[in-house]
C-alpha cells in the first residue's frame, strides 16, 4: 500500500533526475477497493484509478492525493462538449448527470491547485457546456454569477471579463435568457472598468 512517484526534471541536454515519494495509498485502498489503472500524464502528474471508479491525482503543491472523479458517468457528455451539440434526444438519468457536474467541479478545483490555468478554464467551459445542453439554467446561473462576481481580475489565467465573455459565447442561443441576463452584467461591468 506505498507507493513512489518519480519525476524527471532539468532542463534539456542535462541528464535526468529522479525524485522518488513514499506517499501512502492506506487510506482509501482496501480489500474492496483496489488500484486498477496507475497512469503519469505528460506534464508528471500521477493519477489512479480503483476499483470503485474513483479517480485520484498526488498534488505536488499540496502534498495529498486529490479526488478528480468518478468513471462511470454520461458517456455522452465528452462528444457533446467537443461538438456543442447534444447528441441525446433524453437528458442523461439524474445521478449520472449530477456525479458528471460533481466531476467537471472537481476537474476544475484539481487545476486551480495545480495551478494549471489553461487547464481549469478547459473544464470550467466544458462545465458551462454541459450545462447548457442540458438547460440546466440554476446550476448554470451560479457558475457564471461566480466568474463575473468574482473579486479576482484574472480567473484561470485570463481576464475576468473576458472568461465571461467566452463562457457566453458556449452558452449561445442554446440557454437564451441566462445569456441575455449575464451578457447585460457583462456590457455593464465592461463600462466600469
Amino acid at each position: 500500500k506505498q507507493w513512489y512517484q518519480r519525476r524527471v526534471r532539468g532542463n534539456v541536454g542535462d541528464p535526468p533526475k529522479c525524485d522518488i515519494k513514499d506517499e501512502s495509498l492506506g487510506s482509501f485502498v482496501s480489500t474492496k477497493r483496489h488500484i486498477v489503472s496507475l497512469t503519469i500524464t505528460s506534464e508528471g502528474e500521477v493519477r489512479i484509478g480503483l476499483s470503485d471508479s474513483t479517480q485520484y491525482q498526488y498534488s505536488r503543491d499540496l502534498g495529498c492525493w486529490a479526488v478528480i472523479g468518478h468513471t462511470h458517468l454520461d458517456g455522452s457528455w465528452g462528444r457533446e462538449l467537443n461538438d456543442g451539440k447534444s447528441t441525446t434526444k433524453q437528458p442523461p438519468p439524474k445521478r449520472t448527470y449530477l456525479q458528471t457536474v460533481q466531476q467537471l467541479h472537481q476537474r476544475i478545483r484539481v487545476a486551480e491547485l495545480g495551478g494549471r490555468g489553461s487547464e481549469g478554464k478547459q473544464w470550467l467551459t466544458s462545465l458551462v457546456r454541459y450545462l447548457s445542453l442540458n438547460k440546466d439554467e440554476e446550476r448554470l446561473r451560479e457558475v457564471l454569477q461566480g466568474v463575473i462576481s468574482s473579486s479576482k481580475s484574472l480567473i484561470h489565467g485570463e481576464e475576468r471579463l473576458e472568461l465571461m465573455g467566452s463562457l457566453l459565447k458556449v452558452v449561445g442561443s442554446t440557454c437564451q435568457r441566462v445569456y441575455s441576463e449575464f451578457k447585460q452584467q457583462l456590457d455593464w461591468a465592461s463600462s466600469r472598468e
